[in-house]
């Protein structure tokens, strides 16, 4: 307790005798800068700087190690522009390569079926032939599914099923058949009373003879009217049509090259003349081509040409 009583004693005494010291070189110097033995101790730098510091000024906000630096809100140039945009250039877009056939599809045994046929022909070992004959049992089998479901898809569609057209069965195919026989019939007839037939012979055309029956046939069952035309000027072995007569250049007109030769004639149409055909022709081929050729050029309109019979 005495040590530290004589401690702080001698403290205050030093204290107050630095303080006089100091003063006394103030006066000594004249220059009102305080100085201890002429040196400056720095302790009035130091409080005027603490005094302005902003920590003093701002105590409330306690000490802190680092602080983000504060910049200012309006950026520089160089921060303000944005930098240029450069562009890209694009490539060519390059097409797509064209993919090959896949294997086994129709488009591959279309462009490799050969060269294995081929292959196995020109160097028939047991390897090669195998090959081929194992691709030839794929497309079967691809053709015999593929029959399989056009059967499946036909059935289930009247519009292509050809059984809905033309019955399949033979008793339907006779109905049809007699329908369309009196559909012929129906449309000869008509066409005869409107049309006749020219036909050229020659009295020596053993085919000529023959087709004279057929001719007779068609009178009598639709009505047509025949006109024999005789190339040679005589008449048929016979006496088969007497009523003839003689060609006088009709026949090159019409272009005529052979005998027996038919040609469509119809009344008031300028001498027009359709040919049906030159050479033998049954009397089903004769009224066929008739009926055709005249729907085509306008001697039997389409109601006269397909209209059905009527029950």
């Amino acid at each position: 307790m005495i040590k530290a009583l004589t401690l702080c004693l001698l403290l205050t005494l030093l204290s107050g005798g630095l303080v006089n010291a100091g003063e006394a070189n103030k006066e000594a110097n004249g220059d009102g800068s305080p100085l201890f033995y002429g040196v400056s101790d720095g302790r009035e730098q130091s409080a005027s700087v603490l005094n302005k510091s902003p920590f003093y000024e701002d105590k409330e906000r306690g000490w802190f190690w680092y602080e983000d630096p504060v910049f200012d809100e309006e950026p520089t140039e160089a921060a303000a522009s944005p930098p240029p945009v450069l562009e890209k250039k694009t490539e060519p877009e390059q097409p797509a390569k064209p993919q090959g056939a896949k294997p086994l599809s129709a488009e591959w045994f279309r462009k490799n079926m050969e060269k294995y046929r081929d292959k196995a022909i020109d160097e028939p070992t047991q390897q090669n032939v195998s090959a081929y004959m194992y691709l030839q049992r794929v497309m079967l089998d691809k053709a015999e599914k593929f029959s399989e479901i056009s059967q499946r898809v036909v059935m289930s569609d009247p519009v292509l099923d050809e059984n809905s057209r033309r019955p399949i069965a033979t008793f339907g195919a006779f109905v049809m058949d007699d329908r369309a026989t009196k559909g012929t019939e129906k449309a000869a007839k008509k066409l005869a009373e409107n049309a006749g037939l020219w036909f050229f012979y020659a009295s020596t055309c053993e085919f000529c003879i023959k087709e004279v029956g057929v001719l007779k046939g068609l009178m009598n069952a639709y009505g047509f009217k025949v006109l024999p035309i005789a190339l040679d000027g005589l008449p048929l072995p016979g006496g088969e049509f007497p009523d003839f007569t003689i060609d006088r250049g009709q026949a090159k007109k019409l272009g005529v090259e052979t005998t027996p030769a038919l040609f469509l004639v119809k009344p008031g149409q300028n001498g027009d003349a359709i040919q049906l055909g030159q050479g033998l022709l049954s009397g089903d081929e004769i009224i066929k081509r008739a009926i055709t050729l005249a729907h085509q050029n306008g001697w039997l309109n389409s109601d006269e040409y397909r209209d059905p019979p009527k029950h």
